[in-house]
């Protein structure tokens, strides 16, 4: 069964290509032997999925045996990222409650201690130089930004926040502008830099930003879709953002981190605003990741499910079987 639910931010959520306040975003349950499997699907309209489309398509899912997780994801790749993440989570939860164990243990991982991000969408200068003082006790920040005016304000901050600062431009400048934007966030001392250009502005022109940010890490998110854009990336970024709903789930997403340290790449864990149910899929599988970025659910003001705690960025997931969620 398939459900879809909608979910706002404390605050509006802006970054270089857009701004909002509510996000759709599609619940997939899965029963067999009385346990009930969650997942969650996060569709947005940059990769062409709307939650309508996402709920229509787990609707049709063929699932002849639910413990053989990987035919399952087989049958069903024709669909969309973001519905088949759904699908591999809620496999990946019934399966781990029906052996009574957390899902980072059926992967055989230990329990992750998840230090996460926590982001500053883009706003007024005065108003993000006040909530960065407010949130003074988180140790990372990352910050959005759109244009040299976001620039100034990450530098604002840089002066007083003693937090990591990261850098996420979401495809906001040319070629020529990203060399002089890492050169300027480079100076300023942030920690890593994300995606500068557009995907569609290829592998070189990264490298080139690249080669101007370095020591600091640049770090590809739209360019880096699954494990097949990995191979290309190497050697003009200095890592890729892998996140769910981007890959398939679960474990795309493990096959996304092995390519990328196979090419001695970083790998960053990131999400969509999402609710507890995908941030938690994520985060069992943190403890594979040099960078941390799961606020998806810490940014909501109605997470309609609950299980992992939120502290200071901090993430912590239960003891439970599965993925640790469950509905409020």
């Amino acid at each position: 069964m398939a459900k879809t639910v909608t979910v706002h931010t404390e605050r509006t959520f802006a970054i270089a290509r857009s701004s909002t306040d509510s996000f759709e975003r599609v619940i997939l349950e899965l029963e067999e032997d009385g346990e009930r499997g969650l997942g969650e699907a996060a569709p947005t309209n940059y990769y062409g999925q709307t939650a309508n489309d996402v709920a229509e398509a787990l609707e049709t899912v063929e699932i002849a045996d639910p413990w053989d997780i990987e035919g399952a994801l087989t049958t069903n790749e024709h669909l969309p990222s973001t519905a088949l993440a759904a699908l591999d989570n809620a496999l990946y939860d019934l399966a781990a409650k029906r052996l009574g164990v957390p899902v980072y243990k059926l992967l055989g991982l230990a329990k992750p201690e998840t230090q996460s991000a926590f982001t500053l969408g883009i706003a007024e200068p005065e108003e993000t130089v006040s909530e960065a003082r407010r949130l003074s006790s988180f140790p990372i920040l990352k910050m959005k930004v759109g244009g040299w005016r976001d620039i100034e304000t990450v530098k604002a901050v840089a002066e007083f926040s003693e937090a990591e600062l990261w850098v996420d431009a979401n495809e906001a400048f040319s070629p020529d502008e990203a060399v002089e934007a890492a050169i300027a966030l480079r100076e300023a001392g942030v920690f890593m830099i994300e995606q500068p250009i557009p995907a569609s502005a290829g592998p070189l022109a990264m490298r080139r930003a690249m080669e101007a940010a370095h020591p600091v890490p640049l770090i590809a998110d739209e360019s880096s879709l699954v494990a097949s854009d990995v191979p290309k990336l190497a050697g003009c970024v200095g890592g890729v953002n892998v996140k769910l709903a981007k890959c398939g789930g679960i474990r795309n997403a493990m096959k996304m981190v092995y390519t990328a340290r196979a090419h001695g790449m970083l790998a960053m864990l990131g999400c969509m605003v999402e609710t507890s149910v995908s941030i938690a899929a994520a985060a069992h599988i943190s403890g594979l990741f040099d960078f941390v970025d799961l606020d998806g659910a810490m940014l909501l003001a109605d997470d309609p499910y609950s299980g992992p705690t939120y502290e200071n960025g901090r993430i912590t997931l239960t003891d439970e079987p599965g993925l640790g969620v469950w509905e409020r």
